[in-house]
């Protein structure tokens, strides 16, 4: 078996800690960027395509990047096979090119180089102000149009009915429009833009690190639609009850570790967990089987898994978490 291939009863995070590691120690006195990019993705790329959920994914990632962090800390000053970053609530600072390609995002393998990740990173930043002037800047590319596109309407000129919106969904935009005292052109600019920032946003919080906030704040309405928060909160959970079950002494003191578990524990919807759980099942199934518990043993008449299971308390933020 390949140093590369999943083990048997190891979960992703494990598989990608273990390849991390492997990596790092193959990136030593590598300076070349080419050569860094080849082994990164030798070691990144399997564990990519093995999870193809970006939520999923999320876990391994920082468990790979981890292990790099630990071979080649961050540098607040440029060094040889670095790259500088400004993430988001973060000081800038230099990282490891390996965490450059150690991303879920495909299209950051190809960008090679100090310029073209600039380049990269502006096509994302660009400022509204600036693409409007270059929008009118260029009025002849509306009047120089093949003609075959003259029969498409313009946004101007369009009505509510080319939309070909469902009727529930067309009497609500059409209420909207009137409360608003917008023209159907202005509405649908603004819908767009609204949406756009929604899902660049969204995409750009999927990279972000959930590991050092605080569980309080993490369960807060601050994070609330942070497209990595279930996943952050189920691995403090788990965490937890392990903590939790292997600590007690008496089996009436335990909780099985299943779906409703995590559910009542994070306040995340029950389709979410299940998708995120389907990478822990091995391990929840061995925990459970060490300790000898059922999901009757949740049964504690008086007793709620919230109450006696603080979340907060045991786990206050995800540093600490295996």
């Amino acid at each position: 078996m390949s140093e590369i291939e999943k083990l048997e009863r190891e979960s992703n995070e494990v598989w990608a800690s273990r390849l991390g590691s492997i990596a790092a120690n193959q990136l030593k006195g590598v300076k070349d960027e080419q050569a860094i990019r080849e082994i990164t993705l030798k070691y990144w790329e399997p564990i990519r395509t093995a999870v193809s959920s970006d939520n999923s994914l999320k876990r391994p990632r920082t468990a790979f990047a981890k292990a790099i962090n630990e071979k080649f800390p961050n540098s607040s000053k440029p060094k040889p096979g670095y790259y500088h970053t400004k993430p988001r609530g973060k000081a800038p600072h230099w990282e490891h090119l390996a965490l450059w390609y150690a991303t879920s995002n495909r299209d950051r393998w190809d960008i090679i180089g100090d310029e073209a990740r600039v380049a990269y990173k502006a096509s994302f930043e660009q400022p509204e102000q600036t693409q409007q002037t270059e929008q009118a800047t260029q009025p002849e590319q509306t009047t120089l149009q093949p003609e075959a596109t003259a029969t498409i309407p313009s946004l101007e000129t369009m009505n509510i009915a080319q939309l070909e919106l469902d009727t529930d969904t067309q009497k609500v935009v059409e209420d909207a429009i009137a409360y608003s005292g917008m023209s159907l052109a202005e509405f649908v600019r603004k819908a767009c833009q609204v949406y756009a920032k929604t899902v660049t946003g969204k995409v750009k919080m999927a990279d972000e690190d959930l590991t050092p906030v605080l569980t309080a704040e993490l369960m807060s309405e601050k994070y609330k639609t942070h497209p990595g928060r279930a996943d952050e909160l189920t691995r403090r959970a788990i965490y937890a009850l392990e903590v939790h079950n292997n600590n007690c002494t008496e089996r009436n003191q335990k909780w099985h570790i299943n779906q409703t578990a995590i559910q009542t524990l994070t306040g995340s919807k029950p389709a979410t967990i299940k998708k995120i759980l389907e990478n822990y099942q091995t391990r929840l199934d061995d925990h459970n089987t060490k300790h000898g518990l059922n999901p009757y043993d949740n049964r504690k008449p008086g007793i709620k898994i919230d109450e006696a299971i603080k979340l907060v308390e045991l786990v206050p933020d995800g540093l600490s978490v295996l």
